[in-house]
Formats: C-alpha cells, structure tokens, sequence
C-alpha cells in the first residue's frame, strides 16, 4: 500500500510538534511492506528536518510540483527569473499581497502593499533562514507557489491575467482572505496519481491523511481518505473515516482501524 501524509496538522499537531506515536507507527508501517510518502504543500526549502526520524520512501512537494521517489526527482516545476519576475509584476499591478513560496527561499517583495499577516510570515522565514527579499536580478527567484491576501473578486482577476500571460494559477482557499496559489494543472491529488501509475498501483491500494483545504484534492484520490479529528468540516465530509487529532494519536489510531499495521 501507498501512505501519503499532509504535514501541519496531519503529522505536526496545532503547535507544531510531531506526536511520540507518529514514529513507531510508520516504523509498524514499512516493516508491514507499506511505502510512506510526505505530501505537502511546503516547497523544498521548508522541509522540517524533525521528519528526518521518520522511514519515508519519497515526497510530493509544493503541492505536487516536485516529486521525488527513494531520492531520485520524477518531477520538478518552477518558472525561471524573468517569467517570475513578469508574475511578480501581476501581483503589484492587482495590488496583491504575496509570499512566493520558491524551492531556494521564501521570496517576500518589498514594493506589494502591507498587509497584518505578512508579519508571521516573515518572523517564521527568518526564524528558519529561509528569508528573501525579492531583488530584479536574484538568479534563484524562480517562482513556484505563493501565499497570498485578497478577496474573491481579486483571485479571481488573477487566475484570469496568469492565464493570458500563459502561466496558469489555480486558488485554493484556505482562510479568511488568504489563499494557496499553485501553478495549474499540478496539486497533491495529481501527485498521487503520478507516483501511483509510476508504481503500477491502483488508487484502492492508497492512503490519504489530512486536515485542510489544500488536502482536498490528495483525499479525493487515494481509495481510503482520512481526515484528521483537527480537520475542517469540508474536508471530514469528503473522507471515509476520521481518526483522532495528532497529539491524540489520530495517525496510529487510523493505520490501527485501517489494519495497516
């Protein structure tokens, strides 16, 4: 069987930490012949080395615009310096607010308009060292995802402009006004789908646990979804089961329903 894993609030409870079960159940996992794959909306510069500990055999990142299957990349999507930067310039037109979440760092640009919850933003980038700011001639700004702060009416503009200049972004709502922009065409669902075909398995063989919105796609995918007691209405109504929250030990609890070890 194929295990995929959202991370925060999947894995990682509210605050942040990763449960004491989560290791000795994916351990039960793999020896019981289960492969565990990380799927995440994090691009790769903001893995979190606590899940080092754990036995996985691959990840799908940035909401499945990298892959990567025992070490090796089947798939990798960025744009280069000058189509980000002609993307940047969307943004400042719309008056968006954005973090671009690239593979190198966290890119925030110094001309977009202020908003409040930028602030958390960039403390959590240089707390990890992940902190840019975007300058014209930075080689490494290659715009993958960004984060952003809007209303409908301005998502909505925007997925239309990133279409006509050829480089597609689809929205995904994930709180008040702000909203997961991933390049269309690619999500965690997607990335199950490619791993799974890579591997000659069907989607009843899949395991799927998350919490959020950007989830939603990875559940509808995998043949046994669960959603995590944490987990927003949507996403519980869309599942077949729900286990307990991960500091309760939802993620031994649903691989114990599910008789995976």
């Amino acid at each position: 069987m194929l295990l995929f894993f959202d991370i925060d609030g999947t894995l990682f409870d509210d605050d942040r930490h990763l449960p004491d079960s989560v290791r000795p159940a994916m351990e039960a996992a793999q020896r019981n012949g289960h492969q565990l794959i990380i799927n995440t909306g994090r691009t790769l510069c903001n893995m979190d080395h606590r899940l080092d500990c754990l036995p996985l055999d691959g990840w799908i990142m940035g909401c499945g615009t990298r892959i990567i299957y025992h070490e090796k990349t089947l798939q990798s999507m960025e744009y280069e310096p000058e189509a980000s930067m002609r993307l940047r310039n969307l943004f400042l037109e719309l008056g968006i607010p954005a973090v671009y979440e690239c593979d190198t760092a966290l890119y925030f640009d110094p001309r977009s308009p202020a908003h409040p919850a930028m602030k958390g933003f960039r403390e959590f980038a240089v707390r990890k060292g992940i902190h840019r700011e975007i300058t014209e001639n930075d080689p490494e700004f290659r715009a993958v995802k960004m984060f952003c702060f809007a209303d409908s009416s301005q998502i909505a503009e925007l997925e239309k402009e990133t279409a006509a200049v050829g480089m597609p972004y689809t929205s995904i709502d994930r709180w008040p006004e702000g909203w997961e922009m991933v390049p269309a065409g690619y999500s965690k669902g997607k990335g199950i789908d490619i791993l799974r075909e890579k591997l000659d398995m069907k989607a009843e063989e899949c395991y799927a646990f998350g919490d959020s919105r950007n989830d939603l796609t990875m559940l509808e995918h995998a043949g046994h979804s669960i959603a995590m007691g944490n987990a927003t209405d949507d996403v519980k109504a869309v599942c077949s089961y729900v286990t307990d929250r991960p500091e309760n030990d939802g993620i031994e609890k649903a691989m114990k329903h599910f008789g995976l070890i």
